[in-house]
């Protein structure tokens, strides 16, 4: 198979791929109207699972990015990860209460913490010179994940039950797990590589600012399908609300990697903070249909960041370390975003109202914005620059 081919062949398994994979980022919120039914939770528990099931994708993706640049273990470490967020879905089903359904939540998370760091290293290499491009173009699978999954979800829960379609839904990640293993070549170990060495002053403002973002993206993606239930809406109507308003992500990922491409990291970033701090302003004070158009930007600005993020790390990674700095940068992020869920969901509790702690989060946007500024403005690569940082990634 000539080079051209073999390129091809990476970027549309990992398109396929990332379908699969985001499709279950965005699953859990579909769920939480049922399980909030059968276990008797409020938003704060809600919250607390929503955590846990983010929390291990957000503690390990560096050290399984270092792990796999290390040793040469790229394809090895995404295959399982699908194979064990496959398994947690299982042990989902089987759970006898929801603190069972917390702690197996974990390795939905353990499974999610190897895929970016993974991908971004493939895909940089075989695409060294577009990489804003390439990797909006897998944003595209990711999109279409996301797109799906509510919809999905609380179709298959009307369908059958919570339970079932829990253990339905965990088919694809093993059939991908299956795919990966099996149309992946194995990468070379680089045993110089340190975890220390990919971390840089820039590279956690980076993580910061996404993981700011992130925050908000995060917090309107758990609560919106809970937060339109108790307000009245079916289920099945509020999933497929949710649906919609993921449209959004097909249109971002590669017109913020396209951007990206064009002007650099800072613009993308401050812009998306902004954006961001006007769209939840507009959430605060509409409701309604201009209230979810409103959350539609949120997701927009939001995803428009993921690209960038896989993007600007293989960048600011040195020493072939790509998947330990898309592990930083992802890390940091979901960490943040993660911890985030619970506190918004106590705010819904205390306050009363789900909808005015999620018109709270206008000032961490804000807050993102200053530091955003002090980011580089990243570079369009030269071929010769791309192709010398492709060969130390290899």
């Amino acid at each position: 198979m000539g080079l051209s081919k073999r390129c091809e062949s990476v970027l549309v398994t990992f398109v396929a791929a990332h379908v699969v994979n985001d499709f279950y980022a965005t699953i859990m919120p579909a769920f939480l109207p049922a399980l909030s039914d059968e276990f008797d939770l409020d938003y704060t528990e809600l919250g607390v699972l929503s955590l846990a099931a983010t929390l291990l994708t957000g503690v390990l993706q560096p050290s399984l990015g270092h792990y796999a640049d290390r040793y040469g273990r790229r394809r090895f470490v995404v295959s399982l990860g699908f194979f064990t967020a496959g398994l947690g879905f299982v042990a989902m089903a089987l759970a006898p209460s929801f603190y069972i359904i917390v702690i197996v939540s974990l390795l939905v998370g353990l499974g999610a913490a190897t895929y970016h760091p993974q991908a971004t290293a493939f895909l940089v290499r075989s695409y060294p010179t577009e990489r804003g491009r390439t990797l909006g173009i897998h944003g595209w699978g990711g999109s279409i994940g996301h797109f799906a999954a509510p919809a999905a979800a609380t179709l298959a829960v009307a369908a059958i039950d919570w339970r079932a379609a829990m253990a339905v839904i965990a088919l694809p990640l093993l059939a991908t797990a299956v795919i990966l293993r099996s149309q992946l070549d194995e990468t070379e170990p680089n045993p110089e590589a340190r975890l220390r060495g990919a971390l840089s002053q820039q590279l956690m403002l980076v993580a910061i600012v996404f993981g700011l973002l992130s925050m908000v993206l995060r917090s309107f993606l758990t609560f919106t399908v809970k937060m339109l239930v108790d307000e009245g809406w079916a289920d099945t109507s509020a999933g497929t609300a949710l649906t919609v308003i993921l449209l959004v992500g097909a249109l971002a990922q590669p017109v913020g990697g396209r951007i990206f491409d064009q002007v650099g990291a800072r613009v993308v970033l401050i812009g998306a903070c902004i954006g961001s701090s006007v769209s939840i302003a507009l959430f605060s004070i509409t409701d309604g249909t201009r209230a979810l158009l409103a959350i539609g930007l949120i997701a927009f600005f939001g995803f428009a960041l993921f690209p960038v993020g896989l993007a600007l790390a293989s960048q600011l990674a040195s020493d072939g370390q790509t998947g330990a700095a898309v592990g930083i940068i992802f890390g940091v992020s979901g960490l943040m975003s993660a911890a985030a869920q619970p506190v918004v969901g106590a705010l819904g509790e205390n306050l009363g109202d789900i909808r005015l702690a999620l018109s709270w989060t206008v000032v961490v946007p804000l807050i993102a914005i200053p530091l955003a500024g002090m980011i580089h403005r990243g570079h369009v690569e030269t071929a010769t620059e791309a192709t010398e940082t492709a060969d130390t990634v290899a």
